[in-house]
C-alpha cells in the first residue's frame, strides 16, 4: 500500500503529463492483489506496471487489476509491459515467435511485449507492430539507437495501416534505463585520473549525475521532431497513439529530474515513497531542454566519457543479466 504522500506524488506526476509504472520483483502480484483493496490506491494512482519474469497467470491478474484504467483512458494508460524471452536477442524469427506466443497465452488487450532493441531485436519489433502487436522497446541507451527505433515504428505502423488494422489498439513504448546510465557514467567519471588541469575535478564532480537526464533529453527532442513530420500526421489521423517514452531503473531523484508530458516513470513503490519525502516536482524538465542535454553530454565527452562506448556496454551487460535471470526464472 502507497502512502498519502505518495500517492500525492503520483498525482502530481500525472497532472505533469507522466504516468506512474510500478516495477518491482513483487510487482505483478503486488498490484494483482489491490483488486480486494477497497482503497484500491494502487489500481487508482498506478497507470502501468513493468513485469519482471512472471507466468502468464500473473501477467493476467495485472492486465485485469489495470482494466479500468485502460479503459477509461481508451488504452492510453493501464499497460502491462512483460518481457519476451532475451536468450533470443539476437534471433529475430524467434523473438517474434515468443512475442506472438507470450501474447496469445496471456490473452489481454492491454499487455505489451518488451523486447530488447538489439539489431535483430528492432526487426522483430517492426513485425511485431505491422501484426498488430503492441512492445516495449527495451534498454534503449542512446538518442542514436532511439532514432532507429523510431524509424523502426513508424514502419511498422504505416504496415499496420496498409493491413487495414486500427492503430488506435496498436501501442508502442521505449523503455529507457535512466538509472543504470547514470550509475555507469558516474562510475567512470570515478576512474578518471585525480591529476590534471586547474578546476578538472570541479568539472569532473559537476558532471556526476547528468548522464541521463542529458540523454533523455534529447531523446524527448527526437520524439518531438518526429512527431512533426507529415507521414505521422497520415498516421495520426488514422488513430495512431504517439510512441511512449519510459523511463526505468529510476532512483528518486529522476523522479522529479525527468518530467515531461506523454511520458512515464517506472518504479518500485519504495522510490515513490523516498520521492515524495525528497523531491519536490519543478513541472517540465525535458520540453525545449536539448541544447542543455548537448551541452551536458559535450561535457562528458570532453572528460573522456565516451557515450556511445557507455551504451554499448550497458545493452551487452544488461541483456546478459536478463538471460542470466530469465534461465533461473523461467
Amino acid at each position: 500500500m502507497l502512502s498519502r504522500r505518495a500517492v500525492g506524488l503520483l498525482e502530481q506526476l500525472a497532472a505533469e503529463g507522466v504516468s506512474p509504472w510500478l516495477a518491482d520483483v513483487s510487482g505483478v502480484e503486488l498490484l494483482a492483489g489491490a483488486q480486494g483493496d477497497p482503497a484500491g490506491v494502487e489500481t487508482a494512482f498506478l497507470q502501468g506496471v513493468v513485469a519482471p519474469v512472471a507466468s502468464s497467470a500473473a501477467v493476467r491478474r495485472s492486465c485485469d487489476a489495470l482494466r479500468d484504467v485502460f479503459h477509461a483512458s481508451e488504452g492510453v494508460h493501464g499497460r502491462v509491459s512483460v518481457p519476451v524471452d532475451p536468450r533470443h536477442a539476437h534471433d529475430a524469427k524467434a523473438l517474434i515467435a515468443a512475442a506472438r506466443s507470450r501474447r496469445s497465452e496471456v490473452g489481454r488487450a492491454n499487455v505489451l511485449m518488451r523486447i530488447p532493441v538489439t539489431r535483430a531485436g528492432l526487426v522483430a519489433l517492426e513485425e511485431c507492430l505491422a501484426l498488430g502487436i503492441g512492445v516495449d522497446a527495451d534498454l534503449v541507451f542512446s538518442v542514436e539507437r532511439y532514432e532507429e527505433l523510431l524509424d523502426v515504428v513508424l514502419r511498422g505502423l504505416e504496415r499496420a495501416f496498409m493491413a487495414g488494422l486500427p492503430l488506435a489498439d496498436i501501442v508502442a513504448t521505449a523503455s529507457v534505463p535512466v538509472g543504470l546510465l547514470d550509475a555507469e557514467v558516474n562510475a567512470r567519471l570515478a576512474a578518471l585520473p585525480v591529476r590534471g588541469p586547474a578546476g578538472a575535478a570541479a568539472a569532473t564532480a559537476a558532471a556526476r549525475g547528468t548522464a541521463a537526464l542529458a540523454v533523455a533529453r534529447q531523446i524527448y527532442r527526437a520524439r518531438e521532431q518526429r512527431l512533426g513530420s507529415d507521414w505521422w500526421r497520415v498516421l495520426r489521423a488514422a488513430g495512431a497513439m504517439p510512441p511512449g517514452l519510459l523511463w526505468t531503473a529510476t532512483g528518486p531523484r529522476h523522479v522529479g529530474a525527468l518530467v515531461g508530458w506523454n511520458t512515464a516513470q517506472a518504479a518500485s513503490p519504495e522510490v515513490f515513497e523516498t520521492a515524495a519525502r525528497q523531491v519536490e516536482l519543478r513541472g517540465d524538465t525535458l520540453l525545449n531542454a536539448h541544447a542543455e542535454g548537448r551541452g551536458a553530454l559535450d561535457a562528458l565527452e570532453a572528460l573522456g566519457v565516451r557515450m556511445a562506448e557507455v551504451a554499448e556496454v550497458l545493452e551487452t551487460g544488461t541483456l546478459a543479466r536478463l538471460q542470466r535471470e530469465w534461465g533461473r526464472g523461467a
